[in-house]
This record gives structure tokens, sequence and C-alpha cells, in this order.
């Protein structure tokens, strides 16, 4: 099985390979590279989760994979789903969509209710990052580093900040959403209303953790994303050592 996962903000194709490792020996994992980061420094940044879902689903298509799967955190869901949206729309029937995973992640549709991130100065910037536990000190401390990733991480935050679309049809591919109960950037009612996105039953679990949860859970995650049944409803609480 094939599983094409899309970063988060500020995030490249590096930034899943714990999970990449912990993926059964049935899976196929590959973290998509969006443009201007990675390996893609010299193309545009793009400022739309619509720009960055048409760029995934270009980039799967090139894969030549007709059966697979589909993990995004933070803003990789919301670029996860509107990927399969599009898909589905596009009734490119060549392709088949397994199962949607969505991590630490608001359902589309929603207002974000937090101040915009776009504009803020670096050291707010900083601040608002750290926040959530995602900036590794060795880049928030390195001015040539923070450097290179500001440009992204605005890039990328203004995308999410101002994604909400008028109408969120519903998909018919299976959605499993991951949540982290100490998450101060998705409330428990964003993560509740993805039961409103699919046609059929999402699955829902949560972690203890902050925003990057997922960083302290990735055997359970692994084995969750390797060997998920599409179809049918579960639910569950986890413990640290889980």
């Amino acid at each position: 099985m094939n599983i094409f996962a899309i970063p988060y903000a500020g995030g490249n194709c590096y930034c899943y390979r714990d999970l990449a490792k912990a993926i059964s020996l049935g899976c196929a994992w590959e973290t998509l590279e969006l443009p201007g980061r990675g390996k893609r420094p010299k193309e545009p940044l793009l400022e739309s989760i619509d720009t960055m879902a048409s760029d995934v689903v270009k980039q799967i298509n090139s894969r030549g994979c007709e059966v697979f799967r589909i993990f995004g955190h933070s803003m990789g869901g919301l670029v996860a789903h509107r990927a399969v949206q599009m898909i589905e729309q596009q009734h490119q029937n060549h392709l088949s969509i397994d199962h949607l995973f969505v991590s630490g992640c608001r359902a589309p549709g929603l207002k974000r209710l937090k101040a915009v991130r776009s504009p803020l100065s670096r050291a707010e910037l900083i601040s608002a990052i750290d926040s959530l536990g995602g900036l590794p000190r060795e880049i928030k401390e390195d001015a040539d580093l923070m450097g290179f990733f500001e440009p992204v991480l605005r890039a990328d935050f203004s995308a999410v900040d101002r994604y909400r679309p008028s109408q969120v049809e519903r998909i018919h591919t299976p959605i499993t959403v991951f949540s982290g109960e100490n998450d101060s950037e998705v409330n428990a009612a964003e993560v509740e209303a993805w039961r409103e996105t699919g046609n059929q039953k999402a699955r829902f679990f949560s972690f203890p953790g902050n925003h990057f949860f997922f960083l302290d859970h990735i055997s359970h995650i692994a084995n969750v994303i390797s060997g998920i049944q599409g179809g049918g409803e579960s639910s569950g609480t986890y413990g640290a050592n889980d």
C-alpha cells in the first residue's frame, strides 16, 4: 500500500521521517515535497490550500499508483483533504483513495479563531511557533537558518489562516482523525467537526500532548495508518506509553 504524506507548515519531505521508519513493511511511505522548500527550493512558494492541493494531485498522478492512503498533520491535513476532494470531483477513476488520515487539524470550513500569523514580526512568529512546540532550538537560535525558514512559514501560515471554503462537499473516502488532548491550536469542537465532512463515519483517536503530539506516539499512529480498514467507526484515548 502506498501512503502519501503532506508536510505541516514549514515542513518538507523529511518532516515525517520517524513515522516513515515506523510504517509496516507492507506499506511504502512518501512525504511529498511542496514548492519553495526541501528538494524544490527554487520554485515559488504557494500561499493557498487550493494551489498546494493541486500540486499534490499532480504529484500523485505522476507516481502511477492506483490505490493509496494519504496523511497530513496540521496544514498538511487541510491540503490532504482538499486533494481528496479534487480527485473525487474530477472523477479520476484510475485513482482509488483507500483512506484519509488527518492529524492536529481543524475541520475545513471552520474559521480559525486566533490572530492571523503571517504579518507577525520575526520575534512574534518564533513565539507563536514555540507555543505549539514545533520549532527546533537550532533553527530559532540561528539567524541564517531562521532566515531560510521564515518565508516558508509565513506563506504556509497565510494559506492556513485564510482557508475557509464557503461550502465543504462531503467526501466518499473514509477518514481517521488524530488529535492531541492539550493542542492549543485545535479545540475539541474543531476536531469533532470532521464528522460532517464525509459520507462514512469517521474514526477518532486522541493522544496526550500538544500540537505536535504525534511525535510522542509514533508507533501507535504508524500502526493505525498501516493497518486501518475502510469503513466503520471507532475512537480511543491513549496514554503516553501506548
